[in-house]
């Protein structure tokens, strides 16, 4: 899988891809009241992670990572605002332990991201959170 992120035509976008054209895109453009971000865990999180400088997040090496196609949840989470939620994908790689990729955006009520998770260009999900 690759992970495109802050690409210089999309800067308020990540996107992920993996060798059998499994796509998920998720907007990161961001107001005043909300938190939006993404991170990849070997557990099921139900908790956003906040990083404060970006150079502090660790991501796995997920090159050898394919996104399982039947795999999406929803995830309501809390915080600092009222309303937000997350969801997770998994990540699964011959003989690796599986790994998930979580999209959160935590806010007021207001706001809110969208994502669209395809294969090629049938889309399995999208929505916003």
């Amino acid at each position: 899988m690759k992970i495109l992120d802050q690409h210089e035509k999309w800067s308020d976008k990540v996107n992920f891809v993996d060798v059998n054209n499994v796509f998920v895109g998720y907007n990161l453009s961001q107001d005043c009241c909300e938190h939006a971000d993404w991170f990849i865990s070997d557990k099921q999180e139900s908790e956003a992670r906040y990083e404060e400088n970006e150079e502090e997040r660790k991501v796995p090496d997920v090159t050898s990572y394919n996104f399982d196609k039947e795999y999406f949840e929803t995830v309501q989470v809390g915080g600092e605002f009222d309303g937000g939620g997350m969801v997770r994908f998994r990540l699964v790689a011959e003989d690796k332990p599986d790994l998930y990729l979580h999209l959160y955006n935590i806010h007021n009520g207001y706001y809110s991201h969208g994502f669209e998770f395809k294969i090629n260009d049938t889309v399995i999900q999208s929505g916003s959170i």
